[in-house]
Formats: structure tokens, sequence, C-alpha cells
């Protein structure tokens, strides 16, 4: 019979959990800020349907959406230093190489998924109003800033902040490459001190924390957008009265 003895992780597993809770933090806080940026990019490039870029979005999307994401960490784990340039490659190896390789595949994978949740949320915005402001002279960074955004961004945020959630859960694939989060941190335990139960109850109360504070946070944001939403029209109406 096993007995669960959280006594024996005292010390140095506790803080072996807490240190891998706070590289787990830095991987899908990094993670999440450029695939945010590709998926925006990608996302405004294939709503605007560039002749040229076109066909380049589809592949990256396809290809990245396809491919399993421990794939890609393997991928760029063994494959960078070939198709990335050297100076990227050396500035990996100067921050972390294993952390970079895993920012870098979980950048690509999820960006792609972000990039196409952007394309819809543009669309959802009628068509008019893009007309409307090249009408009035905008510019588009003014157009999209001042008219298109507010107005998708109600739409956006829920599918987001389920990649984001989607994203910090696959960190934990970052195993496979020597990145020592959480995951990494239980499978020590386990090898070493057998006492992976322990390891692994303690490993997904902080998965969970910190993916139930990401959802809670995106369901106040979303909240707070849909009344902002809600309230505008009810003013506007008031003011027409008036």
């Amino acid at each position: 019979m096993y007995h669960l003895n959280f006594a024996a992780l005292n010390g140095e597993g506790y803080q072996r959990l807490f240190d891998g809770f706070l590289v787990t933090c830095q991987l899908g806080a990094w993670s999440l800020l450029f695939a945010s940026c590709v998926g925006i990019v990608f996302g405004i490039v294939r709503w605007l349907k560039f002749r040229y870029l076109k066909p380049i979005c589809w592949l990256y999307i396809e290809f990245a959406r396809n491919t399993p994401p421990l794939v890609q960490i393997l991928f760029w784990y063994f494959s960078a230093s070939f198709f990335l340039p050297p100076w990227l490659f050396a500035q990996m190896r100067n921050v972390g190489y294993e952390f970079s390789a895993a920012v870098v595949a979980l950048t690509i994978y999820h960006g792609a998924f972000m990039a196409e949740v952007i394309r819809a949320g543009l669309n959802s915005v009628d068509k008019g109003q893009y007309d409307a402001s090249r009408a009035l002279g905008l510019g588009f960074f003014r157009m999209m800033g001042s008219v298109v955004m507010p107005q998708a961004i109600r739409v956006i945020v829920p599918p987001m902040i389920n990649e984001s959630v989607a994203l910090v859960k696959n960190t934990s694939l970052a195993l496979s490459v020597g990145v020592t989060e959480i995951a990494y941190q239980y499978k020590y335990i386990d090898t070493y001190w057998f006492r992976g139960v322990e390891a692994l109850l303690i490993a997904t109360g902080l998965y969970l924390t910190l993916c139930l504070t990401i959802s809670g946070l995106g369901t106040l944001l979303s909240r707070r957008l849909s009344r902002h939403m809600i309230r505008r029209p009810v003013e506007q109406t008031t003011l027409i009265s008036e």
C-alpha cells in the first residue's frame, strides 16, 4: 500500500516545484507575448487578403495548426541551428537554449491559432465600417485602432483566453527538451525520491491555479466589454431623444 507523505517534500522538494512554477510562468508569458504578436500580424494580413502574402500565411497557419506541439518543440530544439540566422541562434544559447527553443515552438504553434481568432474577430465587423473609415480619410492604423478593433475585441477576447490557457498547459511539453518547469520537477522528484504521487498532486494544483486565474481574468474582461457595448447604444438613444 502506498501512503501519501507530503512531509517528504519539505525543503528541496517544495522548492523545486516552486522554481518550476516560476519557469512555467516565464515560459507561458514569453510564448503568449510573441504568439499574440504573430497572431495579430498574420490575422490582419489574412483579413486584408493581400494577393502575394495570402499563400504564405495560409501555408504557415496550416503547417503550424496540423503539427503536434511536441513535434515542433523537438524540431526547433534539434534543428534551430539549420533554420535560424547565426546571430539569433547565438542569442538563444545566451538566454538558455532549451527555454528559447520551447518559446519558439509554442509561439509558432499558438500564433497560428491566434491568427485565425484575430481574423474571425475582424470578419465579425461589418464591412461598411471599413468602407466608411476609408471614405472619411482615416489612415490604416487609425482605422484599426479607433473603428475596427474596438468592435472586434469583444469577439476576440473569449477564444484568445481559451488559447492562452491551452498555451500554459502545453508548456508541460517542454520537459522533453529539459526545461525545468513544473512537469520536469515532478519527474525529477518521482525518479530520485519516489514521491511522484505527492509531486503530481501539487503540480496538478499549480497548473489548475494558473489556468483558472487566466480564465477568471478573461471572464471578468469579457463581462466588462459586454457591459460597455450594451451601455453604448442606450446612451446614444438617450442623447437622440433629448
